[in-house]
C-alpha cells in the first residue's frame, strides 16, 4: 500500500509506527462561518482514506480539530455583536451537520483549540527553555534561525522561488518586536477587549500553529503516522507544525504528510476570501449529498476539481446509474442455472474488485476505482437488462457482497438495506422528486411540440393530465 508523502516528495510504502494501528491527524476548520465544498473536500479526502484502512485492517486513530479562537473569529465575533465562544460554537454545529449528511465516519477525537491552553503553555515554554523562542513585549516568538531545518520542510522548489514564498509568508505585524521578520507567534499579547488566557508573559491567546501542534502531541503523542490537510496549508503552517514540535520533542512530528487539492471555481481556488465559494447545505437543496460526495471523490484527493453544474449533473447522472442499477439487481427474480454470460458476470464482478483494491492501493486513485466501478455497472446493464439474461441468486450474493465492499471503501450509500425495503426511492420526498421530475420532462416535451405547431398531440397530453388532476396552462 503507497502513498504520497508530501515530506519526500514522492510515493512510499505506507509502514505505521504500531502494527496495524494509524495515527492521524488532520487539520480542521477555523469555525467563523458557514463551510463550504472546499472544506467538503478535505473533510470527504480524509475519510475516504480513513474509510480504506479500516478496510485493510487498520485500527485508526483520527484526529480533526476545531480552531475556535483566531483573528477572524473575533472579527466575526465583533461584527455580530457576540462574543467570540457563541459564534465558533455555532459554526462548529453547523459543520457537525454537513459532516453527518456527507456520511463522514466519526472521528476518534475533535479538540477544540481552547481546551488544550495550558498544554501550549507549556510547549511554549519548553521552547524558551531550549532557545528556540524568545518572549517579546508579552508576546513569543519561534526563531527560525534556531531551527537548522526550517527552510527545507515540504520544500521543492527554486531557492529564488523559496525566497519569493518565504517573502509572501512574512507576519509585518509587530515585526519590530521579532529578531528575525520570518519569527511566527506562539503567543500573542492580547489587546483590549480581546479574549485572553493568564500565562507567565501576561494575558494573551495562543498563535494559530502552536494550536495543531498541541492538540497532536496531545491525543495522539509525540510522533504520528500521518498529519493531512489542504495544499494550502503546507506553508507557512505546517512548515511551521514540524518545526516546532520537533524543537520541542526532538523527534519527527509526523512520518507522512498528506495534502488535498482545492476545488476550484472557473479554474480559481474556491476560498471565502475570494467569494466565490459554495455552501455544502446550499448546493445540497440542489443535488443528493452522496451526489456531491461521488463528484468529489471522482477525482484525486491530491488534484483539485472544478465545480460546474455540468461536472455536477455528470456526477447526478452516475450516481442514479448505480442506484438504479442496485434497484434493479434487487428486485429481479432469479433462476436456478447460471448461463455462460452471467458466470463471466460473475468473474468481471471478482476482477472488478481486485482492481478497485489495487486502484486504492496506489496512493488512494478514486478516479481509476470509480472507473472499474460504472464500467462494471455498464457491463450488468447490459448483460442482464438489455440483453434479458436471467441471474441465479450466486449472482445477487456476489453482486451484494461486492457492493458491500465498495460502500464500506467509498460511504455512498448509506442505509442501503433500509432504501432497498423501500424499493430505493421509495419514501414519499423522493417519490414526490420522481414526480416532479416527470412533470418538468412533459412539460419540455409539450413546449418542444407546441414549437413544432403540433397542437393536437400537445393539447391531448394537457387533456390526459387534467383526467388525473393535474393542469397544466399555456401561457
Amino acid at each position: 500500500m503507497k502513498l504520497y508523502n508530501s515530506l519526500t516528495f514522492k510515493k512510499e510504502e505506507f509502514k505505521p509506527l504500531n502494527p496495524n494501528e494509524v495515527l492521524m491527524y488532520v487539520c480542521g476548520p477555523t469555525v467563523y462561518d458557514s463551510p463550504h465544498l472546499g472544506h467538503a473536500k478535505s473533510a470527504v479526502a480524509f475519510d475516504l482514506i480513513r474509510r480504506y484502512f479500516k478496510f485493510k485492517g487498520f485500527e485508526i486513530k483520527l484526529v480533526k480539530n476545531y480552531t475556535d479562537i483566531d483573528d477572524k473569529i473575533i472579527k466575526r465575533a465583533n461584527e455580530r455583536g457576540v462574543d467570540y465562544k457563541t459564534l465558533s460554537e455555532q459554526y462548529i454545529k453547523e459543520y457537525e451537520e454537513i459532516m453527518d449528511i456527507l456520511n463522514i465516519q466519526k472521528d476518534y477525537k475533535n479538540p477544540r483549540a481552547t481546551e488544550v491552553i495550558d498544554f501550549m503553555i507549556e510547549i511554549v515554554q519548553g521552547l524558551i527553555s531550549k532557545g528556540h523562542a524568545y518572549e517579546s513585549n508579552a508576546s513569543v516568538y519561534f526563531d527560525v534561525n534556531s531551527f537548522s531545518k526550517y527552510r527545507t520542510i515540504l520544500q521543492n522548489i527554486s531557492e529564488e522561488d523559496l525566497e519569493a514564498e518565504e517573502e509572501e509568508e512574512i507576519d509585518y505585524n509587530h515585526i519590530e518586536e521579532k529578531k528575525n521578520p520570518k519569527d511566527f507567534a506562539l503567543w500573542k499579547k492580547s489587546k483590549e477587549d480581546e479574549p485572553f488566557w493568564e500565562s507567565p508573559w501576561g494575558k494573551g491567546r495562543p498563535g494559530w500553529h502552536i494550536e495543531c501542534t498541541a492538540m497532536a502531541i496531545n491525543y495522539l503523542g509525540e510522533t504520528i503516522d500521518i498529519h493531512g490537510g489542504g495544499q494550502d496549508l503546507k506553508f507557512p503552517h505546517h512548515r511551521n507544525e514540524i518545526s516546532q514540535s520537533e524543537a520541542y520533542t526532538g523527534k519527527p512530528f509526523a512520518n507522512y504528510f498528506m495534502h488535498n487539492g482545492f476545488v476550484n471555481v472557473d479554474n480559481e481556488k474556491m476560498s471565502k476570501s475570494l467569494g466565490n465559494f459554495f455552501l455544502v447545505s446550499e448546493v445540497a437543496k440542489e443535488y443528493d449529498p452522496m451526489v456531491i460526495r461521488l463528484f468529489l471523490i471522482s477525482s484525486h484527493y491530491r488534484k483539485s476539481v472544478n465545480y460546474s453544474l455540468d461536472n455536477m449533473n455528470q456526477a447526478k447522472k452516475n450516481y442514479e446509474r448505480l442506484k438504479n442499477t442496485i434497484r434493479n439487481i434487487n428486485d429481479i427474480k432469479t433462476i436456478d442455472h447460471e448461463t455462460h454470460k452471467i458466470a463471466e458476470l460473475i468473474n468481471k464482478i471478482d476482477s472488478t474488485e481486485q482492481n478497485v483494491v489495487s486502484a486504492m492501493d496506489d496512493d488512494f486513485n478514486t478516479p481509476i476505482a470509480i472507473a472499474e466501478i460504472m464500467t462494471l455497472f455498464r457491463e450488468i446493464n447490459r448483460i442482464v437488462f438489455e440483453e434479458n439474461n436471467k441471474v441465479t441468486n450466486t449472482f445477487k450474493d456476489k453482486f451484494f457482497n461486492f457492493i458491500e465492499t465498495i460502500d464500506e471503501i467509498f460511504g455512498l450509500f448509506p442505509n442501503l438495506k433500509q432504501q432497498l425495503k423501500d424499493k430505493f426511492n421509495g419514501t414519499v420526498d423522493e417519490k414526490d422528486k420522481i414526480i416532479n421530475s416527470l412533470l418538468e420532462i412533459i412539460k419540455d416535451i409539450r413546449n418542444k411540440l407546441r414549437e413544432k405547431k403540433l397542437y393536437d398531440i400537445s393539447d391531448e397530453i394537457r387533456e390526459k393530465l387534467r383526467n388525473l388532476g393535474i393542469n397544466i396552462e399555456d401561457k
